[in-house]
């Protein structure tokens, strides 16, 4: 009773009836007595003030890394998973004889975490808190560049030793000697780059500059300059310390990380707009956690935007998981690492849920640590576990043994493998099973993850999925207005990824509108409202001060209209181009050259009207109420733009097509004769054969250094291919542009026969061009017929009846092959000498939609001469998609 009394504050954490469970009770005395032994109250006491204070202002926060594991951090609202519903272990944050300080590591949403640091300098003293310094330091390139030019060396030739330096990361000059033997030979023969990098290498590695630590924030009880050297970084107001973190760490000082995570700036932003369009106020704290439609989304790889679920190898492992449980998220990010992907733990997970094979355990304890990762050692937490309920050993040491193997101190890894093979001979294992066992314990040790930070990540992955399946626009608002900061124009960004992924949900986007769209993307009338923050060259404080005027003065009537009203100083001439090429004026009633044509005129006005109004003076027709006039404006007449032009001024100032797209008219022809789209490429292996469809923009020619052997072609381009669903960067080589070179225009509009290029642990696909097709010629070359393969065990005899019924309906001139693959592992090719058909699209959609993506083939006549010899003996046939 006199526990429960103690804990009487924290019974609403764990239950709506108020009562604390023994469990509970004593996890919670066990935890407090550790942390006070070892007198780190304070710090959670400090951890809980600012957290609290969050809290308080509506500012989401939670904890991430080994603090979710401890309970007295659920019951401070610091985290925000029970430690008891998923088994994570105080032991792995904290235990007595452990000598660091603990690391509770916050993140806030990532456009209010500025307002947390605040609260702690004006609680703590301003005196007594500083952000932690950081020191850039000169690296390999970066040492060359200062050298040359404190050498006066002309900055082509600095470039080009530059570019002889290996691209590895954290490479040193003097392993770039090794590794580059071009970089070497210059270097022996030539006495100004050999003084160069003699010099260089001497600075290489001293700090070049100061920062700001993205996160760490140090908290003393007296000002600090009695402690660490302070200073400011040049053009910001904030203290930092002149020590690194490891130095302020040393000195004894309390160090606190206070991140920034955008994911919960994303629910934050969902939230109020599901509440601005709804009138309801959700919790995605209460969201449940067995949702089918969730799981669906997650069972669909559908998860672009999702957090830590966006890459496309972790899509592809969501298809082959199929999570059908919480537990399925918490293992996905743990097992989706190179460890895991590489030793066969991933597939030996799949395999074992799906029942596909047993799981194997050598005791009871191992069952019971390992059943709910199919038998896999997934957690260092489950690590700890066996080393505990198999071995005896402490839980305590089981961290530490764990962090032994990792450093491969062999001394304590003995001492450890003696201790766990006595106890598990004790508790009914051979020795030789034993021994066995603990060296799977090494070998898996160094894969396992932390639990704890997992399934803190896991709860906002699946809060955010939810979102996406039951409030997708208000998500995908959120979302895309948390891509607007920092966007590359030149390239495809996130903005236009989360954009295609929009409209593939069907979700209906409406253009820019300066009487409707706010500066971030919102939901109107149930439509995803472009904000005008995307639009190139139109910042937030533009975007606010449109916002400004259409509140005060209501919806804008005109271009002339629009100028009188908005700051002048937040509008340039340049934006209101821009707002007039994204289409931001349509809603006016005029066309976009008809406003264009006006744009110098509408300035002036403005102009001569805010002096007027700075004089005090207002204009002849201005109403003495203010009241708006009906105001006629003469529109120039001027041809509306065509469409390309219409279009080019979107992707110029959006980085996308909004109102349509220049592929749109050859949409069918692309689809009939095209195998991938680039939105497929991510999930296809390396040296995939494809055939792709798109426009040609960001041409870059360059030469080779060294010609292919019995050639002297040097030169070569890189473009970008771009197709109604993205945009894929493609390299013909010196002899594919010797014959297509003159093909490679910017805007022309080219089917690439090619293979995917990836380079090894990178997602990100490039093409490399076999042969360039006008697209005016692509019929004349894919239209020899179609090769369709059958599986036995997949389509069985049913199959082909149906697949029969298909093709007798698109009766033509085109070849037909089958590619029957049987049960015994055969595989035989068939050409009918009955049934010919007819290519289009809709015959290759029936066909996917019998046999799945990947079983239709479309055969290619005979290339000409030129492609030929520009291939050798490529295949002249499209690969199976």
């Amino acid at each position: 009773t006199g526990l429960k009394q103690r804990y009487a504050g924290d019974a609403q954490r764990f239950g709506p009836d108020g009562e604390l469970d023994d469990v509970v009770l004593q996890r919670l005395e066990r935890e407090l007595k550790v942390i006070n032994t070892l007198g780190f109250a304070n710090y959670f006491l400090i951890v809980w003030d600012f957290v609290r204070y969050a809290r308080e202002q509506g500012i989401p926060a939670t904890a991430r890394g080994s603090g979710v594991g401890s309970l007295v951090c659920y019951a401070l609202y610091l985290s925000h998973v029970c430690p008891l519903k998923y088994d994570l272990l105080f032991e792995r944050f904290l235990d007595e004889s452990r000598l660091e300080a603990p690391d509770i590591d916050i993140d806030f949403c990532q456009d209010r975490r500025g307002e947390v640091i605040q609260y702690v300098k004006a609680t703590y003293g301003t005196q007594n808190v500083a952000q932690i310094g950081t020191f850039g330091t000169l690296a390999a390139r970066a040492a060359i560049r200062d050298v040359g030019r404190a050498l006066g060396m002309p900055i082509p030739r600095v470039d080009s030793v530059v570019a002889l330096v290996p691209e590895e990361l954290h490479i040193t000059l003097k392993k770039a000697l090794v590794d580059s033997a071009d970089l070497k030979r210059l270097y022996d023969n030539d006495p100004e780059v050999r003084e160069l990098i003699n010099l260089a290498m001497k600075i290489e590695g001293l700090a070049r500059n100061v920062g700001t630590h993205a996160a760490a924030v140090v908290i003393a009880d007296r000002p600090l300059v009695e402690y660490v050297p302070l200073g400011c970084v040049a053009g910001k107001e904030e203290v930092i310390t002149q020590w690194a973190m490891g130095d302020v760490e040393a000195a004894g000082l309390l160090k606190m990380d206070f991140l920034g995570l955008r994911n919960l700036t994303v629910l934050a932003k969902s939230v109020e707009l599901v509440e601005q369009t709804t009138g309801q106020r959700i919790d995605p704290y209460q969201f449940p956690l067995d949702d089918p439609e969730t799981f669906a989304l997650l069972r669909r790889g559908e998860t672009k935007g999702i957090f830590q679920f966006e890459s496309g190898g972790i899509r592809d492992l969501l298809q082959k998981m199929k999570p059908d449980h919480f537990r399925d998220i918490i293992a996905t990010s743990a097992l989706y690492r190179p460890g895991p992907l590489e030793g066969g733990m991933v597939d030996e997970y799949v395999q074992v849920k799906h029942g596909r094979k047993q799981a194997e355990y050598l005791h009871p304890v191992m069952r019971e640590v390992l059943e709910e990762t199919h038998g896999v050692m997934v957690y260092q937490e489950q690590v700890m576990r066996i080393l505990n309920g198999l071995g005896g050993i402490e839980l305590s040491n089981a961290y530490t043994c764990i962090k032994a193997i990792s450093k491969k101190n062999l001394p304590k890894i003995a001492k450890y493998r003696e201790e766990f093979v006595d106890g598990a001979v004790a508790k009914g294992l051979r020795k030789d099973e034993a021994q066995e066992l603990f060296g799977m314990i090494e070998k898996f040790a160094g894969y396992g993850f932390n639990k704890s930070h997992s399934t803190a990540y896991a709860l906002i992955a699946y809060m955010t999925a939810y979102l996406k399946a039951h409030y997708p626009v208000a998500f995908m608002a959120a979302l895309l207005s948390g891509d607007i900061a920092g966007r590359n124009f030149k390239k495809k960004d996130k903005l236009v990824e989360h954009l295609e992924d929009c409209r593939r949900m069907e979700i209906e986007i409406s253009p820019p509108d300066v009487n409707r769209s706010q500066a971030d993307f919102t939901v109107i009338d149930g439509k995803l409202q472009v904000g005008l923050s995307a639009i190139k060259g139109f910042g937030g404080g533009a975007a606010a001060a449109v916002a400004a005027a259409r509140a005060t003065g209501g919806p804008f009537r005109s271009l002339f209209d629009f100028c009188e009203r908005v700051d002048s100083q937040q509008i340039t001439r340049a934006a209101i181009e821009t707002l007039i090429k994204a289409g931001a004026f349509d809603c006016l009633g005029a066309h976009r050259s008809q406003w264009m044509e006006l744009v110098d005129r509408a300035i002036q006005s403005g102009a001569a009207l805010h002096a007027d109004r700075r004089r005090g003076q207002k204009g002849l027709f201005e109403a003495a109420d203010d009241e708006p006039q009906a105001e006629v404006i003469r529109l120039p007449d001027v041809a509306e733009w065509d469409t390309h032009r219409r279009l080019a001024g979107e992707k110029e100032v959006l980085g996308f097509y909004l109102s349509s797209h220049p592929l749109a008219e050859h949409e069918q022809t692309l689809r009939t004769y095209c195998s991938h789209t680039t939105t497929e490429l991510p999930s296809l292996p390396a040296r995939t054969d494809v055939v792709l469809g798109g426009i040609v923009s960001a041409i870059k020619h360059s030469q080779t250094k060294n010609p292919r052997a019995g050639s002297n072609n040097t030169k070569y381009a890189m473009f970008d291919l771009e197709d109604m669903g993205g945009l894929v960067r493609c390299i013909a080589w010196p002899e594919e542009f010797a014959n297509f070179g003159h093909l490679i225009t910017s805007d022309a509009i080219l089917v690439v026969r090619g293979a995917v290029d990836r380079r090894p642990g990178s997602e990100e696909s490039n093409l490399i061009v076999n042969e360039l097709i006008p697209l005016s010629e692509v019929a004349g070359r894919f239209t020899r017929g179609l090769r369709i393969r059958l599986s036995e065990s997949q389509h069985g005899p049913r199959g082909v009846s149906e697949l029969h019924e298909i093709v007798r309906g698109y009766p033509g001139n085109c070849e037909l092959q089958f590619l029957l693959c049987l049960e015994d592992g055969r595989r035989v090719l068939m050409k009918s000498q009955q049934t010919r058909v007819e290519l289009n699209p809709e015959l290759r959609s029936r066909l996917d939609g019998l046999l799945g993506p990947g079983n239709v083939q479309l055969l290619a006549a005979p290339p000409p001469a030129s492609a030929r010899n520009a291939s050798g003996n490529r295949s002249r046939e499209l690969a199976m998609r």
